[in-house]
């Protein structure tokens, strides 16, 4: 490790120690075990010897496939370096999470679950698909923590015996009207029951009051009335009228 180490630090360069649970050394395995301290006594390893080669450039990972062996590793390397006073980013993922939506779900469990805890720097979500992909499912994960905002916030409750009109229709229509906007969160509500309460934080609000008629709020005052067909049309004009409206 040495020529390298050497040899980044007089170009100016960054490294990743980067330690997967999958690939541990033996030497570790037969202290440790299998086990999250194994993977964070790893890391202290390799981080030691580029501290005394005078090289602190680093981001450190401690992936697995397993979201509670990789949440735990990381809970512990941040342990550790605020009681060796070690100050090093850390790159969150899951690694091998695999394709499609249960990937998708085991990539935000690790990394959501971390996040919340305030630890991270850095993320990748790792899915057998292309690397493009990737890229909106960190960025929902960022913007469902309050992180990042860089879309519209959509709040919807899940209908019942009180919503007055077709929820999950609507949901659609409003999102396809609206979904090229930022920094915006929507409400979307169908009965007044819970809709202002549930709604509070919302710029604005689309919530069936009366058959047939949905009412706009802006934040939790209500604008306008207007029957149901022309609701959304209708949502546009009150976004243009504040000038939050931007062509798609």
């Amino acid at each position: 490790l040495e020529p390298l180490v050497v040899s980044l630090r007089d170009q100016g360069k960054s490294m990743r120690i980067g330690v997967n649970h999958g690939s541990l050394a033996e030497r570790m395995l037969f202290t440790y075990g299998d086990t999250p301290e194994g993977m964070v006594e790893s890391a202290i390893e390799f981080i030691r010897i580029c501290e005394s080669l005078d090289f602190r450039n680093l981001v450190i990972s401690m992936k697995a496939s397993r979201v509670p062996v990789m949440v735990a590793a990381y809970r512990l390397i941040a342990k550790r370096m605020d009681e060796l006073g070690m100050d090093y980013p850390l790159h969150l993922g899951v690694t091998e999470a695999g394709d499609g939506e249960y990937g998708r779900i085991k990539s935000t469990a690790g990394i959501a679950t971390l996040l919340a805890d305030g630890i991270g720097d850095t993320i990748r979500v790792s899915l057998t698909e292309a690397p493009e992909k990737e890229i909106p499912v960190c960025y929902s994960i960022l913007q469902a923590l309050g992180l990042r905002k860089t879309m519209v916030e959509y709040v919807a409750c899940p209908s019942c015996g009180r919503t007055l009109f077709n929820l999950e229709e609507v949901l659609h229509k409003v999102r396809e009207a609206t979904k090229h906007l930022t920094g915006l969160d929507i409400a979307v509500m169908g009965c007044i029951v819970n809709g202002p309460g549930e709604m509070a934080d919302a710029d604005y609000g689309y919530v069936g009051k009366t058959p047939g008629y949905i009412s706009l709020y802006r934040g939790r005052e209500e604008i306008k009335k207007v029957p149901e067909d022309k609701g959304v049309e209708e949502l546009i004009n009150l976004i243009k009228a504040d000038e939050r409206w931007v062509e798609p």
